[in-house]
């Protein structure tokens, strides 16, 4: 019966691997890839329910099919208890036993995708959580300044990371993301930041980043209750991870946080999900031009046209305009004559781990 059913699944275009003994059968499940683990009570009631649990416990992502002979009525006890997935009755049909393991395998398929995602949740929470026990996060500033006058106005506070894996800042997000632990990232970043605003003259307004999920989480406005006491020179600002409309509730929370001092900027205008739609949302008090947009601008037409625009809707709106990406003298200078009311930039400063009095 083993050698028919081998000659069939073959001939159906399976790989099939025939085994006589349960413990070879497992050995088999350990070492090689397998979607559906065929059993039958011709090994023995007892051996072939043993073999099932077995592998049930081991191999999760392993579907199993018995197939029985007439008269045995433990066959739906094992698919009751979970042993078997499905069962087949002898004697059956080519096509039944063709159909069956069909539908198994697109099952294990689908098992396999959530073992997987799980272990990749896992193993990204574990390595965040390496990061925060081990004090691996930290935040470095990037002077945000007048252009031409040099200014400072501002820092950006930017995530910096020392964990061997996740070496940098997009790592860390995406492994967040991954594990679903944005907020208890948003935690570590806004207690880091605290300790900077405690630190840095109280003339410089402070961003700080923010992941638009952060809004989607119940406990919101706790996270941001370490940089209360500075609310009124704190500015959050919302990444592009994610569109923020997708969170349940967001608006009145930025609403409520605009209420406390804090005050908004929209992070990457000109890339990703920010849209001017989104400017026409939040409301926000800083629009940060993507450097997309910014690099070359002393050269491209378009990109000077745009940043005027930008300019001009930032100063109706009683906002002002950030060109990000700032990498040349040129840049900065274009900045400034088509409306550009700060810049950040290599140029005009790196970021850097430790406060220099004279920066």
């Amino acid at each position: 019966m083993r050698a028919t059913l081998a000659r069939v699944l073959t001939a159906a275009g399976y790989v099939v691997d025939a085994v006589g003994e349960p413990a070879e059968a497992l050995e088999r499940l350990a070492t090689s890839r397998v979607d559906v683990l065929v059993a039958s009570d011709a090994l023995g009631v007892e051996p072939v329910l043993t073999l099932l649990g077995e592998a049930r416990s081991t191999f999760p992502g392993v579907m199993r099919l018995l197939h029985v002979g007439p008269g045995g009525a433990y066959g739906e006890a094992a698919v009751s208890e979970g042993l078997a997935h499905r069962l087949l009755h002898r004697p059956f049909q080519v096509e039944q036993l063709e159909a069956e393991i069909r539908g198994l395998e697109q099952t294990a398929g689908f098992v396999r995708s959530a073992i997987d995602r799980a272990a990749d949740r896992a193993l990204h929470s574990r390595m965040f959580q390496e990061c925060v026990e081990g004090d691996m996060l930290g935040l470095a500033w990037q002077p945000i300044v007048r252009p031409t006058e040099r200014l400072p106005v501002a820092v950006e506070l930017l995530l910096r990371s020392r964990h061997p894996r996740l070496t940098g800042p997009l790592s860390v997000l995406e492994a967040v993301e991954r594990c679903s632990r944005v907020s208890d990232l948003g935690v570590c970043v806004n207690r880091l930041a605290a300790g900077w605003l405690q630190r840095l003259p109280p003339a410089l307004d402070v961003f700080v980043n923010t992941h638009p999920a952060q809004f989607g989480d119940a406990t919101v406005l706790e996270q941001f209750a370490p940089l209360e006491p500075w609310a009124d020179r704190v500015v959050l600002e919302i990444t592009e991870r994610a569109p923020i409309a997708d969170f349940e509730g967001a608006e009145d929370v930025l609403n409520e946080l605009t209420r406390r001092g804090f005050r908004i900027a929209v992070d990457d205008i000109g890339s990703g999900y920010n849209s001017l739609a989104v400017l026409a949302e939040l409301q926000p008090a800083f629009i940060k031009a993507d450097m997309s947009i910014v690099r070359n601008m002393d050269r491209e037409a378009r990109k000077q046209r745009l940043i005027q625009l930008l300019a001009s809707f930032a100063s109706a709106t009683g906002a002002e305009l950030i060109a990000e990406g700032v990498e040349t003298e040129e840049e900065e200078l274009a900045a400034a004559r088509f409306g550009a009311h700060l810049i950040q930039g290599y140029h005009v400063g790196r970021p850097a781990l430790e406060w220099a009095g004279a920066a």
